[in-house]
């Protein structure tokens, strides 16, 4: 099972939930249902969610014929339901005996179904209402500005720009799910704020020497690295059988490529002022780990895996630092071909960025094509995407 969480915001950019995508095979639900409950049960849920709520989408027969239900915390998740099942007696019998059970449900407008009546029997049910700005014509601006006269709270999707976000603000939405949170609103070639950051600095020396010792002694001139990075190489990940307390010993232990994605870690964690930029961050960790991860199933050259991280990891430094791509690579001495990868999605690291953009997208088209490119099978990559989780939230506990 492949899922990703994405953020939701409310009409001040604070995070309000997370909605879980996932990949569904809905001519096998009982397999889906157990695949679904079986990656959740691995992820420690408080954690995962940041003590947030969930939206998660379902189709209706998981509601009526399957016991997942019974398995998930009705306190966390909010299930989402699309609107072109709203004929469906059975199913509204059965979603407002949950209710009464205390169950929150999220209904989804789907394409065409811009008739605000047939939303009238949903009022007593269904607490928000989702709608894509996806294809956004004068029937579905018309739609919005009639159903603000239901009590729904209205949650715009698809909201991949400053721009989409601010017309759905003026729309009436209060929540907002979709790309316009990695998007920087503004960015500078100024180098000042950027050279401002220490890490940034260390990273510069680490870039430029080779003596693993001389690189230890100036992490040691940085208490607060030191400490985060011994707490990071004696975390769980790496399964040793005796505590490193050694800031030489920890920098000879990782090694030089690997110090250098840990201080960029850093350095993106420590800009991160607002629920907005850790997401950002969150997300840039995500793609990192998950194409390092993901890169050792097809190939198990470590030096191959560390650079589709670095990629990972860049692909969202222009949000996470408000400066432009140029300056970033520039400024810590990385190699220009990454601008490449970066900005054409090129070779086989651009295909792992884009496998995994597709994954935050839930399109499945891509995903499977990719999948079968590689012959990697779910099990695969659900496998790499709880180890991914996983590493956030540890880094999260060492560094915040």
């Amino acid at each position: 099972m492949i899922l990703c969480k994405v953020p939701v915001f409310d009409d001040k950019k604070n995070l309000y939930a997370y909605e879980i995508k996932y990949e569904r095979e809905e001519s096998n639900l009982n397999q889906m249902i157990k695949d679904l409950y079986y990656t959740i049960s691995q992820l420690d849920i408080k954690k995962f969610l940041s003590g947030k709520n969930a939206f998660i989408k379902v189709h209706p027969d998981v509601i009526i014929f399957t016991d997942f239900l019974n398995l998930i915390n009705k306190e966390v998740f909010i299930l989402e339901v699309e609107s072109k099942y709203l004929k469906s007696k059975i199913l509204l019998d059965k979603l407002k005996s949950l209710k009464e059970e205390g169950f929150t449900f999220s209904l989804e407008v789907s394409e065409g179904e811009f008739n605000p009546d047939t939303y009238l029997p949903a009022v007593s049910i269904f607490e928000y209402l989702s709608v894509s700005l996806k294809n956004f014509n004068s029937d579905k601006e018309k739609f919005i500005s009639l159903i603000h006269e239901l009590p729904f709270m209205l949650k715009a999707e698809d909201v991949d720009s400053n721009e989409d976000f601010n017309k759905a603000l003026n729309l009436g939405f209060k929540l907002f799910e979709g790309e316009f949170f990695t998007k920087p609103e503004q960015l500078t070639t100024k180098e000042e704020s950027f050279n401002k950051l220490e890490v940034l600095k260390l990273i510069r020396y680490v870039t430029e020497e080779d003596d693993l010792n001389d690189i230890a002694e100036a992490i040691k001139a940085n208490p607060d690295i030191s400490v985060a990075l011994l707490k990071y190489v004696n975390s769980s990940f790496f399964y040793l059988a005796n505590p490193i307390t050694s800031i030489n010993r920890a920098v000879i232990y990782l090694g030089k490529k690997n110090i250098l994605s840990w201080l960029l870690l850093i350095s993106m964690i420590s800009v991160a002022k607002n629920d907005m930029d850790i997401e950002a961050v969150k997300m840039a960790l995500f793609r990192g780990k998950f194409m390092e991860l993901l890169s050792l199933k097809i190939n198990p050259d470590q030096n191959i895996a560390d650079t589709a991280f670095l990629v990972g990891v860049l692909s969202l430094a222009e949000k996470i630092f408000k400066v432009d791509i140029k300056t970033i690579l520039n400024d810590l001495k990385l190699s220009q071909e990454f601008e490449k990868v970066l900005v054409e999605r090129s070779g086989y690291f651009g295909e792992l960025l884009n496998f995994v953009i597709n994954v935050e997208k839930n399109n499945l088209k891509e995903v499977k094509k990719f999948k079968d490119n590689y012959s990697l099978s779910e099990k695969e990559i659900g496998d790499v995407t709880v180890e991914t989780y996983k590493w956030i939230d540890t880094i999260f506990e060492i560094v915040r």
